[in-house]
């Protein structure tokens, strides 16, 4: 019989004849522009989202952890981006506190930038969402943002608090 034992980023296999084998489950290091985020409710809410809104192309949202110092991506389309650190542009918008629809011509979208809160309106560390309008579906820049803000109160009403954000 082998029982598993975790500790620390190791695994010990200890079999009933008390001899034990090491196995490493170290993490691997990341990348220097990013960080260790686990907050399943976040990564959850934002696919489910994505996938309820065929108007958008990319969804992205952008938390610091309650243990971190640095704001990163915790919940994204594109699940590899996770624990991406915000940009200093994104850090720059997070201090102005206001919605931002940037035109990408060569990409075709807006590139929209916006505040996030949980539901009662309560910080959940320095929140926001990014989301991409192709331009086929919005005409300008405050059409864009009306589908972001209808998204982004969407995610908002399902936040119950911060700390929920990194739990199952």
């Amino acid at each position: 019989m082998i029982n598993r034992i975790a500790a620390a980023g190791l695994t010990i296999l200890v079999s009933s004849a008390g001899l034990a084998a090491p196995s490493l489950t170290a993490q691997q290091p990341l990348p220097a522009n990013y960080i260790r985020v686990e907050a399943p409710m976040a990564q959850r809410l934002t696919v489910a989202t994505k996938q309820h809104h065929p108007e958008i192309v990319k969804l992205g949202l952008h938390a610091t952890p309650p243990s971190a110092t640095d704001n990163a991506i915790i919940g994204s389309d594109a699940p590899a981006k996770i624990g991406k650190k915000s940009s200093d542009k994104d850090m720059q918008k997070v201090a102005a506190a206001k919605e931002n629809a940037e035109r990408i011509e060569k990409d075709g979208i807006y590139d929209l930038f916006l505040p996030l809160t949980d539901a009662k309106g309560r910080d959940i560390g320095q929140g926001f969402v990014v989301m991409e309008v192709p331009f086929k579906n919005a005409s300008n820049p405050e059409q864009a943002l009306k589908i972001g803000e209808k998204i982004r109160d969407e995610i908002q009403r399902e936040i119950p608090s911060r700390d929920a954000l990194y739990q199952q």
